[in-house]
This record gives C-alpha cells, sequence and structure tokens, in this order.
C-alpha cells in the first residue's frame, strides 16, 4: 500500500491550471448533453454565479467561475 502522499499533486500554480482546466472541461462536456434551452441556462447561472462573487470581493472564485461561464457558452454555440 502507498501511502498517501504519492497520491497527491503539490498545490503551485500548474496544478491549480491543471485544475481549472479540468472543470472546463467537465462544464463543457454536461453543457453538450443538455437540451439547448438548458444550455443556455447553464451558462447564464455560471455568469451569476460570477457576479455573486465579485460583488463579495472573491476575485479568484470569479475568475474561475468565469472560466467556466466561456467554457459553457463555448459548449452551447
Amino acid at each position: 500500500m502507498s501511502d498517501a502522499s504519492s497520491n497527491t499533486l503539490p498545490l503551485d500554480a500548474e496544478t491549480v491550471n491543471a485544475i481549472v482546466n479540468a472543470l472546463g472541461a467537465l462544464v463543457f462536456a454536461t453543457v453538450r448533453q443538455l437540451p439547448a434551452d438548458k444550455q443556455a441556462a447553464f451558462a447564464k447561472d455560471l455568469a451569476r454565479l460570477a457576479q455573486n462573487e465579485e460583488r463579495q470581493g472573491q476575485t479568484a472564485t470569479e475568475t474561475i467561475l468565469l472560466d467556466m461561464h466561456r467554457a459553457a457558452v463555448a459548449a452551447a454555440s
């Protein structure tokens, strides 16, 4: 049995970017499975969530949600 540390990635910029990219891919694939009206609603919800984070001063979360919004819009087009 291997220890847990051998199964974890370092928390650095490369890992964070990989996580954001993977989340974007997941959003893209999910939106592609939805009917057209649901695709637009999904993208709009992500934009609304990003706005809420902006109002709360949570710029890191806002930025990630905007990336997810762009992935949803790309999948819907």
